[in-house]
């Protein structure tokens, strides 16, 4: 029959080991032109669409609208069920270099597009850019 846990078993301090290998992240795989290719990108979860770098103090971009649901304002910016849009999606993303995304906000749609390029000249990470299409059906 199986032990069942007790509230001494809850209770008792557990000893975590750490698995003895150098992060992912530090290998030499992960580093020089690799790495500073995933510098900028779609990092930022729960939003419509947010641009970051990773470092801890990264500049932030995003896109935020208003949008009118039965003669309401509301401002759309992170993510909710609430907002009842019918879409709002990645269709295309590399997760490196480019994304296209859909959102319909019920009469409005919007697209947005990420892109980004290394050349001559540009800074660490290279130079990026958003193009954001909006349509509306009134």
């Amino acid at each position: 029959m199986p032990r069942l846990c007790s509230v001494e078993d809850a209770q008792r301090p557990r000893v975590v080991t750490p698995f003895p290998a150098p992060k992912i992240m530090d290998l030499p795989q992960f580093q020089g032109e690799h790495k500073e290719s995933l510098y900028w990108g779609t990092y930022r979860p729960q939003v419509y669409l947010g641009i970051r770098a990773r470092t801890p103090q990264s500049l932030v971009a995003g896109l935020m609208w208003i949008g009118v649901k039965d003669g309401r304002y509301f401002v759309r910016h992170v993510c909710q069920d609430s907002d009842e849009l019918s879409t709002y999606s990645w269709t295309h993303h590399n997760g490196r270099d480019y994304g296209h995304q859909v959102l319909i906000d019920h009469c409005m749609t919007l697209a947005t597009s990420f892109l980004k390029s290394k050349e001559d000249g540009s800074g660490y990470g290279g130079d990026w850019t958003v193009r954001i299409d909006v349509k509306s059906e009134k």
